[in-house]
């Protein structure tokens, strides 16, 4: 009977943890920002600059789902979550990116004026910077 109890506790707490549209994420994260720089990281594209208008959009908005643009064609889409101040490097916190139900390859996400980096935590995956197109 407690082992029952626990389960049903269990699901309901990751239930309405999960509840769709409770992203605790800053407003400064959504909208549409365009890849401006790729760098870093061992595993393939090469680092590179683009120039403005190259089509290669993140799209966040605000009811916690993304969409992706690989030169202005949909390449992908889902869900995506934020985790506050999740990431600890020395005294600094970060919040930490996940796309859908992948929660195994995070990413350090900072922001400073129009400009999105999204840095994963793999150190073979290369960072991503991305300037603010639209709110």
């Amino acid at each position: 009977m407690r082992a029952l109890i626990a389960t049903i506790l269990t699901a309901s707490f990751f239930m309405i943890a999960c509840k769709k549209g409770s992203n605790p994420a800053s407003p400064v994260y959504f909208g549409k920002w365009e890849v401006r720089r790729v760098y870093g990281g061992n595993i393939l594209p090469a680092d590179s600059v683009y120039k403005p208008g190259n089509g290669n959009i993140l799209q966040l908005n605000s009811d916690s789902t993304y969409k992706s643009y690989t030169t202005n064609k949909l390449s992908g889409q889902g869900v995506f979550h934020i985790r506050k101040n999740a990431f600890k490097s020395g005294t600094n916190s970060y919040d930490e990116l996940y796309y859908d139900s992948d929660t195994s390859f995070g990413s350090v996400i900072l922001f400073n004026g129009d400009t999105l980096t999204i840095r994963p935590i793999m150190p073979d995956i290369s960072t991503t910077a991305y300037l603010n197109i639209q709110n």
